[in-house]
């Protein structure tokens, strides 16, 4: 087996080679080709824009340089926004602050960088002491928002819609605290500006009634209908649904297309995909007459301004980014009975909904062992020390935490963490936080900890197979990321927390059966994570088990059949 495996290995990798450099070649002629163009035809905000998007892929603070560039050779609104959202990114809040000024001054019209400076928002903290002072920050700009937004002409009407299609506070459930409060604050604002724009769509439409042999309407509607966590976590529920009962309509906005679109098409009885025109898209799920329209996520620009407006008679929140949304044109959140705590309902706007199990068919993964033969030293890891994978992104690791990791380090010299970075910027704050939080213990945070950039999808899987334990981060556990490591086995450490999605992991070892894992407090997860990384026979015991009740987890149709039960209930409800 061995001796048929090699040269597939070899050829494989030697694949994988000449697709990335190819990749690398292509973005470098194409970034030559944009540099001539600017020197030849001069400054535009376009050629920025382009020479941007094939920076980031190399350099992510490149593709900022150009932006920057870009702003002050040839001001442009557009320019300006990406550059804002880009240093936002970056958590490079200074920088992006001192960008919006400029922006005010150049486009003094423009509402969109009214918005930004109100609520613009770390994606990383560097002390538990700024959550309380962003938070404070941002709740006092969503009353200047609220107070100071333009709709009195056409122009101010345009501009303000434009300001909250394109600016979502998408980092404020990272500082993991009740949103709702704040959140329907914000949906009250979205509110009056889409009545404003769109008053022919503000109102209820009426529910369609059901014919005899007439299936149900049900619209699903994302940003992310391509390889990415919502559609892996969401996907079942189209493509396991009784088809003679329900027919499925998918709304897509986005020009992004792979393997993963086409599976979706074909699982549709109808795909539309329209990006970059929000009148045609929302003219087109009304068109639909849906019965029921399923928002799978919804803090992303167009489709968050969509979620305020009335497109079918009863519309529902997934869990994609699992907080509420605040909007009163959200009906239902569509969560879990495994995952939600009992006071759950008083943490959304939205009637909340618990699906059985943990809400949703997720096969089981396939594990390509074949092609997964990248050892630790590949990945910056020793082999003779106990590694405790910790891949979630980072804006989920919060300061006051930063102790977990020093206190098993502290007892168990011998751990190596590892954890994952989208952006450099963000990986030397969480240094700095490892640093101060390993020195009160008296270690030297680098001898233990090794912080990467993002890996391919190949390499990620890779990672969970030479990892021992699985480390969760507390109070935005992991979702995608915790299933992938229960189909490997791997053993897992969390401590669920007061929202839903702080008890993602834990809904789902409850699902599982294998509750040993699951600590009570940070003490106890401190123990198990210790323990575990000492006793390499009770990490097989628990791996065993795991593997053992996979048909407890995966592909569960209980929850899909369950979640036909609530629209069946809704549609009766509403046209009743």
């Amino acid at each position: 087996m061995r001796n048929n495996q090699q040269p597939f290995l070899a050829l494989f990798r030697q694949y994988q080679a000449n697709v990335q450099d190819q990749q690398l070649a292509n973005r470098r002629e194409t970034i030559l080709q944009v540099q001539k163009r600017l020197q030849e035809e001069g400054a535009s905000p376009a050629l920025y824009l382009e020479l941007h998007k094939v920076l980031r892929k190399e350099d992510f603070e490149a593709g900022i340089a150009a932006l920057a560039e870009g702003c002050q050779r040839c001001p442009d609104e557009k320019l300006y926004r990406k550059l804002i959202f880009e240093l936002e990114e970056a958590n490079r809040i200074d920088d992006a602050l001192a960008a919006i000024e400029r922006a005010r001054k150049l486009f003094p019209q423009s509402q969109f960088f009214d918005v930004a400076k109100a609520l613009l928002l770390p994606a990383i903290y560097e002390k538990a002491e700024d959550i309380p002072y962003y938070r404070e920050r941002f709740t006092a700009g969503l009353k200047e928002v609220a107070t100071g937004m333009r709709l009195e002409t056409p122009e101010d009407r345009k501009s303000a819609l434009e300001a909250l299609r394109r600016y979502i506070p998408f980092f404020l459930g990272y500082q993991g605290q009740n949103d709702r409060e704040l959140l329907e604050k914000y949906g009250r604002i979205v509110y009056r500006v889409m009545e404003a724009n769109y008053l022919q769509w503000i109102r209820r439409p009426t529910m369609p009634r059901v014919s005899a042999g007439e299936r149900i309407r049900v619209g699903y509607l994302s940003r992310h209908f391509y390889l990415h966590s919502t559609t892996k976590y969401f996907s079942g529920w189209l493509t396991r649904r009784n088809r003679e009962e329900f027919e499925v309509f998918t709304f897509y906005n986005s020009r992004t297309s792979d393997a993963v679109t086409d599976e979706i098409r074909q699982a549709s009885d109808h795909f539309v995909q329209i990006p970059e025109d929000f009148d045609k898209l929302c003219q087109e799920v009304l068109s639909s007459n849906l019965h029921i329209l399923v928002y799978l996520d919804v803090r992303h620009s167009d489709i968050a301004a969509m979620a305020a407006l009335r497109l079918a008679p009863v519309q529902c929140l997934a869990g994609g980014h699992p907080i509420t949304w605040g909007a009163a044109s959200i009906d239902y959140f569509l969560s879990n009975e495994r995952m939600e705590p009992e006071n759950g309902q008083e943490h959304y706007s939205e009637r909340l909904i618990r699906l059985p199990g943990i809400g949703i068919y997720f096969p089981r993964p396939v594990i390509p062992r074949a092609i997964l033969d990248k050892k630790r030293a590949d990945f910056g890891l020793a082999e003779d020390r106990t590694v405790y994978l910790c891949c979630q992104s980072l804006p989920k690791y919060l300061p006051q935490h930063d102790d977990l990791f020093a206190r098993i380090a502290k007892r168990l010299p011998a751990a190596q963490f590892i954890f994952l970075t989208w952006h450099e910027g963000l990986g030397e704050v969480f240094k700095a936080r490892l640093a101060r939080a390993f020195a009160a213990e008296g270690l030297k945070a680098p001898e233990h900890y090794v912080v990467r950039p993002g890996l391919d999808y190949h390499d990620y899987l890779n990672l969970l197979l030479v990892s021992d334990v699985f480390l969760d981060s507390l109070n935005w556990s992991g979702g995608l990321t915790a299933l992938d490591a229960i189909a490997y086995g791997l053993p897992m450490v969390t401590l669920p927390g007061e929202y839903m999605r702080g008890r993602q992991s834990y809904g789902m070892l409850t699902q599982l059966g294998v509750t040993e894992t699951i600590a009570r407090d940070k003490d106890q997860y401190v123990e198990l994570a210790v323990e575990l990384g000492r006793d390499k026979q009770r990490r097989k015991t628990v791996s065993e088990r795991m593997l053992a009740a996979h048909g407890q987890l995966f592909a569960d149709m209980e929850s899909v059949r369950g979640l036909e039960v609530f629209y069946r209930r809704v549609v009766s409800e509403w046209a009743g």
